[in-house]
């Protein structure tokens, strides 16, 4: 697992957390969710974008080491 996967997966996690108390928070009416839930959801997000960016890298990285592969073979 790469350094990007790992952050997206942390701040999944995270996120997912805060969100959950600050819906707890919501429910016993306290009035501090609506300072916590924005900072979830932007984890939460981020977290997603970040594990996304992990796949792409991936892909990216397996498609230019076929055509290199493919560009010696051809010499």
């Amino acid at each position: 697992m790469n350094k990007y996967l790992i952050r997206g997966f942390g701040l999944l996690i995270l996120g997912a957390i805060i969100t959950i108390y600050s819906l707890n928070l919501m429910q016993a009416e306290g009035s501090m969710y609506k300072f916590i839930m924005p900072i979830g959801v932007l984890c939460f997000g981020i977290g997603v974008i970040l594990s996304m960016y992990s796949v792409f890298r991936k892909i990216d990285r397996n498609t230019l080491q076929r055509y290199r592969r493919d560009q010696q073979n051809l010499k």
